[in-house]
């Protein structure tokens, strides 16, 4: 039992195809046919032989390219994937430093499920999520977390602030939302352990920035990540509007395709990434 039909094994496993097992791989589907061929074929045994050597299989071929990156010059592109707020406000010093190490950067504006489909069809290296999909080819990283924070102009919070509760002062006024399943709002609210009934959006956009920029504009409050408003905070353009249990984080993760770090290029591109 060789390491390359081990390899083989694994990948037809992960993509539930022998042609799509034979392009991550660069080989033909006949080689990779005849691999498995000698290793297992009943359904039992093969589902046993993946949980036992994907995750040692995956150690031993990314060491193996991070060795190899780190003995080499890397070079070519990188595409990144993911919303648009965080490929120009959240990662800016990584991409710097993925070009002090001769590597180009390609960015691709993404939203909801588009970043881990663009990983698996080959159109992007890796993608930025706040959410991990449930996708035995992808594998992913914590890259950090930010306060969400509930931020309103100046004369919106001093109009909130003449309510006597809270929560009802946040249904009488204008808010602001990333998405119509209210994902941060919804966040902050539980966090807080509050209501805010059926009161609905004034605005919707899938841009954050844009969102902030309307909520600094007077048109509502939001909830959005401090590193988004920091800037604005401190000049006085917002002010924060505080909880009673105060403030949830969210967490942004990275995913890259497990395939992928077989190469050198990507192995290294991932480890600038995360350091």
């Amino acid at each position: 039992m060789s390491i390359t039909h081990l390899r083989s094994f694994v990948e037809v496993y992960r993509q539930g195809s022998v042609s799509r097992a034979a392009h991550e791989l660069g080989l033909t589907q006949p080689a990779v046919t005849g691999h498995i061929a000698s290793l297992v074929t009943p359904t039992v045994i093969a589902d046993e032989l993946a949980s036992r050597v994907t995750g040692a299989i995956d150690v031993a071929e990314n060491v193996l390219a991070e060795v190899r990156a780190r003995s080499m010059r890397v070079s070519g592109t990188i595409h990144l994937c993911g919303p648009s707020d965080i490929l120009s406000d959240l990662i800016t010093d990584r991409i710097k430093t993925l070009m002090h190490s001769n590597l180009a950067v390609q960015l691709h504006p993404a939203v909801d499920d588009e970043p881990p489909r663009m990983l698996v069809e080959g159109r992007s290296d890796f993608a930025f999520a706040v959410k991990v999909p449930d996708d035995p080819r992808i594998e992913a990283a914590l890259y950090g977390r930010e306060e969400l924070l509930l931020v309103a102009a100046p004369e919106v919070v001093e109009r909130i602030g003449r309510e006597t509760a809270l929560a009802e002062a946040l249904q009488e006024v204008p808010f602001l939302s990333y998405d119509l399943q209210r994902y941060m709002i919804r966040m902050w609210i539980e966090h807080n352990r509050m209501s805010i009934g059926n009161a609905e959006e004034a605005v919707t956009t899938p841009d954050l920035r844009a969102l902030r920029n309307f909520v600094v504009e007077g048109f509502g409050w939001s909830v959005l990540p401090r590193y988004l408003v920091a800037a604005h905070l401190r000049s006085g353009a917002l002010d924060v509007i505080a909880g009673p249990r105060g403030n949830p984080e969210i967490a942004y993760y990275l995913l890259w395709l497990k395939s992928a770090m077989r190469n050198p290029r990507t192995a290294r591109a991932k480890a600038l990434l995360l350091q």
